[in-house]
Parts: C-alpha cells; structure tokens; sequence
C-alpha cells in the first residue's frame, strides 16, 4: 500500500493545505480549520477551511501506485493531481511536486500519457530521486 503521512500532520510545521476531492469537480487544497471528514474514496479530507490554488502551493505530497526514474506516476488512475497541475506540462513553474513511495514501486520505465505531468522528486524507503539522476545524487 501507499506509505502513511499522517503523521506529518501531528507535527508543528509551516501550514499544510490537504486535497479535497469532490466526484466530477477539479481538485482543491484547503488549510484545515476543523475535524477531517471522509471523502468520496474513503480519503479524509478537511470538512471545512482555507482553500489554496493550486498555483499559490509551494510544493506538494502526491501518492503514486508506481512511478519511474524519469519521474512519470501512476496514481488511482481519476487524473485529479494531473488536471490540478497541468499548467506545469507547458513551463516549470511553483508547486514542486514530490512523490513519495516504497523503492519496489519505482521502475525504470512506465508508459506516459500526454496529460501525466512528471514529479520533481521521488522520495522512497531507501533514498531521494530526482529524475534524470542515479538514487541518493543531486
């Protein structure tokens, strides 16, 4: 299964915005100013708060099923972190996007789709991958 992050909401930190996902509507990132509720895909996801553009993030957390060294990833295949982010497909630009997953699910190569937009990093259980560098260099 995907690795747990929650944790990284117990910790004091800098503010933090959680996906709020509604069925056939665009992704949103809320600040949380309450309890989280479950979501549509048994995900909790805030109940109410801030919402954050997707453009005004400065990086984000994205679950990936598998990925590759060249940074492309597969998620739970609804495409809502790839129209959220889709801007960066023409021009790199702010939030850096950074997957996190097991070293067994990163291979050397999966298929790509015209609408997948790549990662910036990998993080894994055994060390940072930047696409295009070998694991651990930067």
């Amino acid at each position: 299964g995907e690795i747990d992050l929650s944790a990284l909401l117990d910790e004091p930190s800098p503010e933090i915005a959680l996906p709020v996902t509604v069925l056939d509507e665009e992704l949103r990132f809320v600040v949380p100013d309450g309890p989280l509720v479950d979501g549509p895909f048994g995900i909790r996801q805030p109940g109410s708060g801030r919402q954050i553009g997707s453009t005004d993030l400065d990086m984000v957390i994205l679950p990936m099923v598998v990925g590759d060294v060249r940074g492309n990833r597969i998620g739970h295949g609804a495409g809502y972190y790839d129209r959220a982010f889709g801007f960066r497909r023409d021009r790199a630009a702010p939030p850096v996007l950074v997957g996190v997953a097991h070293a067994f699910q990163i291979l050397p190569s999966i298929d790509a789709r015209p609408w997948d937009v790549p990662l910036d990093i990998i993080v894994t259980d055994v060390g940072i991958l930047r696409p295009g560098l070998p694991m651990g260099e930067d």
